[in-house]
């Protein structure tokens, strides 16, 4: 994949969350949305520190020494930043819902699912026993 190309599609990624959060009523948070965007958060400082700060991609590409983590979230979940993201987003909607976030929440979505199928077909080339973690774990979400 180009570069350039992923690059976009981060920026994409960006852009529709800021669209999110920018256009959220903060004064009428429910207590569902706020749990729900606080265990977003929680679930990314996890990958975070398991990952180890400095070692995780934003784009969907593979650095130079990488090595395959799968204990910590990454033991339940292939992508829990994505889970992380998407979680956040819907907490975002269920503070304050309409059309048009409601089609960014999807856009977001869409951008999200189709990052991690490049990063399952580029992880699965590049580690041996990627097919064999795919069967242990699920790709967003446990219960999915």
């Amino acid at each position: 994949m180009k570069k350039e190309y992923g690059g976009l599609l981060v920026v994409c990624q960006f852009v529709l969350l800021l669209l999110l959060a920018a256009t959220t009523h903060w004064r009428n948070v429910h207590l569902a949305a706020l749990l729900l965007f606080i265990a977003s958060l929680l679930l990314a400082g996890w990958a975070v520190k398991v990952m180890r700060l400095g070692h995780f991609n934003v784009r969907p590409t593979i650095k130079g020494g990488a090595l395959l983590v799968t204990h910590g979230p990454y033991r339940y979940i292939r992508h829990p930043m994505y889970a992380s993201l998407l979680l956040a987003g819907v907490g975002l909607l269920l503070i304050s819902c309409s059309w048009l976030r409601l089609a960014a929440f999807l856009a977001l979505w869409l951008v999200l699912y189709y990052k991690v199928r490049i990063e399952e077909k580029l992880l699965a080339d590049h580690f041996p026993d990627y097919s064999l973690y795919q069967k242990r774990s699920r790709m967003l979400f446990p219960w999915l």
